[in-house]
């Protein structure tokens, strides 16, 4: 009877929880879990075919009421941007606050983003101090804008910056700002000599990262043998690939190559081809 009474006292104690550990209460996620947490929601996987923007967004905005910059910073971009799904619609006010917010916590991201959201309201002028501040900080995407305002205003300073950007290691931004460089030696801009051999290569760096205008424009140094060693093959297979990417004025100056050859009616259906796209871009051009 004793021991029984001490296995049932024992089966009590276990029913109650009497004994046994306390399962730990779940501890709320810290801010950079949230963070986290909102970066693997706006990436489709396996588990997730799509995205969950909304989800994101929340997480979001929790991490970045709590302080923490990343989310300031990707919350604000959400905003500014819109999401690609279209469930958040492009707020510039929304973005602007947040990016303030980043910039009083030291993000100089935030503060070429301010600058931005200025600068597209037309408001260059408000937008220089945030861009300056970011440019020397080294933000590369500041760098550019910065400078070429200054080049616009024939001001010599906006090279050093351009040139800053052209060399950092941002594909989108070293296109633009190669592709800047590139016009800056080929006109003698921001006080500059002239220098087409320096125009050709800043023109190529533009070219390797994406800018067709650029890779245009190296066609036509090199069939024209202005600042290179003229070179019809190249020239013309530069203009080709420009125009591959859809950029018009260099499928209107490939058409013309074409034209120009001794026997062009070899080459009736690609002019006819090309023209016909042309067309479409035009066509399909915003007004």
């Amino acid at each position: 009877m004793k021991t029984r009474w001490k296995s049932s006292l024992l089966l009590l104690f276990l029913c109650c929880g009497v004994g046994c550990d306390d399962a730990p209460a779940p501890q709320p996620l810290s801010a950079q879990q949230k963070y986290e947490k909102a970066q693997a929601l706006l990436k489709p996987n396996v588990e997730n075919a799509a995205s969950d923007v909304r989800g994101a967004l929340q997480l979001l905005r929790e991490a970045a009421q709590a302080g923490y910059l990343p989310a300031m910073l990707d919350y604000a971009g959400i905003f500014l941007e819109g999401s690609k799904d279209g469930s958040v619609a492009k707020n510039r006010v929304e973005a602007m606050q947040w990016y303030r917010r980043a910039a009083a916590a030291g993000s100089m991201e935030a503060e070429y983003y301010i600058g931005f959201i200025l600068y597209g309201d037309r408001q260059a002028e408000a937008a220089m101090p945030y861009f300056q501040r970011a440019a020397d900080a080294g933000i590369p995407e500041a760098q550019f804008l910065y400078g070429r305002i200054l080049l616009q205003k024939n001001d010599a300073r906006g090279v050093d910056y351009v040139r800053r950007a052209a060399e950092s290691d941002r594909a989108a931004t070293v296109a633009q700002a190669a592709y800047t460089m590139g016009v800056v030696c080929q006109e003698g801009r921001g006080g500059q000599k002239v220098d087409l051999p320096q125009a050709v290569e800043w023109f190529k760096r533009s070219a390797d990262a994406g800018d067709p205008r650029a890779l245009h424009l190296v066609g036509l140094m090199y069939l024209n043998g202005k600042g290179v060693e003229q070179d019809e093959q190249k020239g013309a297979a530069m203009l080709r690939l420009a125009a591959g990417q859809d950029y018009p004025a260099a499928i209107k100056d490939y058409i013309t190559y074409l034209q120009s050859l001794d026997d062009p009616t070899t080459h009736a259906d690609e002019i006819r081809a090309w023209a016909t796209r042309l067309q479409e871009l035009q066509k399909n051009a915003k007004p």
